[in-house]
């Protein structure tokens, strides 16, 4: 086959796998978005104030309980022939079950602490609230492990099967628990706790063949050495995804906050399109680092951002309309917040596919540096925003973030990259 076949039926493959994707997050998005205005209709501002802050610290203590050992199994996808793929794989998987577990009493632990001892004035209640946003944090591993096997194979139609599926239980789930049984922010958070209880049960009875292969201590050990930067650095990504709500909740304004969540709930909608495009391209963009291809991965980088920032402005213009939709008309005060945020899907998307070139390089102590960095920033961002703008300067904030992320991502790897190329 010649060389130009080759790329067309590559790039065939490219479009098939991204309209896969895309269909496999679309198809439950749709769904989720037909339920949402009887949803909103049965939850009052103080339900999405609860769930929008207990789920914001996922962003902060997601990492820590997974440990970010997924992307040590893509970092090593591509450079071990088979056999040590699926040792790797079972080592990877019994550790996201076991370690994962102990790390999320230590989670849990941590928010109590908070809580207690740093905000005691705190409108909303403790338990069972952080208990069920927190429990599917440890439950999601394997099956995050999973799909990754799946786009690392480049097996779209496995991916489409399990994402859909666990997509409509967990909105079945949703309507049944808030819609019909009207428990509010505890139906919202039991839907979420039992959907991943069920998958995480369909997993660990799949894999009984993982059981049989020895669990390596040498991979583990090196795991834990490659991926601990990884966790801490992306456990500062809560103080551009998550941070924003927490220090609303602290002006004590618990409708504002509710309101700011719904905007923030609603524009997380463009994650659908934003892992779709990240699943299709994730691969390639690995595989080119390995063969040190810089141009084709920056052609690769270009094309998501391109796609992504199509979607965001066709976002924005339709907001009013689907906001007024999606709530059944109840939280139209929150479309300014969900156009604010919704661009912060691009430059998300820009520091993450940096990101992604940063950890294939290998230079996973700069993504630390950088977190350290671009979080501080943050910080000071959100301290001068939101005291000043209110929930408007936590969603720039929030939008800026990112951005500072990227711009440090980008410098430090370059100087890094000179440095060692110089020597």
């Amino acid at each position: 086959m010649s060389v130009e076949r080759l790329h067309i039926k590559r790039f065939y493959t490219h479009i098939q796998n991204l309209g896969i994707y895309l269909l496999a997050s679309l198809i439950p998005m749709m769904v989720s978005m037909v339920c949402n205005p009887f949803v909103a209709k049965n939850m009052s501002p103080t339900d999405y104030a609860i769930t929008g802050y207990y789920t914001a610290f996922n962003s902060l203590l997601f990492p820590l309980v997974s440990f970010f050992l997924i992307n040590y199994y893509t970092k090593r996808y591509f450079e071990f022939d088979d056999e040590n793929r699926k040792i790797v794989k079972a080592t990877i998987f019994k550790m996201l079950i076991f370690f994962s577990l102990i790390l999320f009493f230590v989670a849990l632990a941590g928010v109590y602490i908070y809580t207690v001892f740093f905000n005691k004035d705190s409108q909303l209640p403790f338990m069972p609230y952080a208990l069920m946003a927190l429990l599917p944090l440890p439950l999601s591993g394997i099956f995050s492990l999973t799909l990754v096997d799946f786009r690392m194979q480049r097996n779209s139609k496995r991916f489409f099967k399990y994402s859909v599926t666990r997509g409509l239980l967990g909105t079945g789930l949703m309507v049944l628990f808030v819609v019909v049984f009207k428990w509010g922010a505890f139906g919202s958070l039991s839907s979420t706790l039992l959907g991943t209880t069920l998958f995480f049960l369909i997993i660990f009875s799949q894999s009984k063949e993982l059981w049989k292969i020895p669990f390596n201590w040498s991979m583990a050990k090196e795991s834990v050495v490659f991926c601990w930067p990884l966790v801490i650095a992306s456990m500062l990504t809560f103080f551009s995804n998550g941070y924003d709500k927490v220090f609303l909740e602290r002006t004590g304004d618990v409708a504002m906050l509710g309101i700011y969540s719904v905007g923030f709930s609603i524009a997380n909608h463009l994650h659908v399109f934003s892992s779709s495009i990240n699943d299709t391209f994730q691969p390639d963009i690995y595989e080119n680092i390995v063969k040190h291809n810089f141009p084709r991965c920056a052609k690769f980088v270009a094309i998501k951002l391109s796609l992504m920032a199509s979607v965001v402005v066709l976002f924005i213009l339709c907001a009013p309309f689907l906001v007024k939709i999606l709530t059944y008309g109840r939280y139209v005060a929150s479309t300014p917040f969900c156009q604010i945020l919704s661009l912060a899907s691009i430059t998300s998307m820009m520091y993450y596919s940096m990101s992604q070139v940063t950890v294939a390089l290998g230079y996973t102590s700069i993504t630390l540096s950088n977190k350290i960095l671009g979080s501080a920033l943050s910080i000071i961002s959100f301290s001068i925003l939101i005291p000043a703008f209110g929930a408007y300067g936590a969603a720039w904030g929030a939008v800026l973030s990112y951005f500072y992320f990227f711009v440090g991502n980008v410098a430090m790897v370059m100087i890094k990259y000179k440095r060692t190329h110089k020597s």
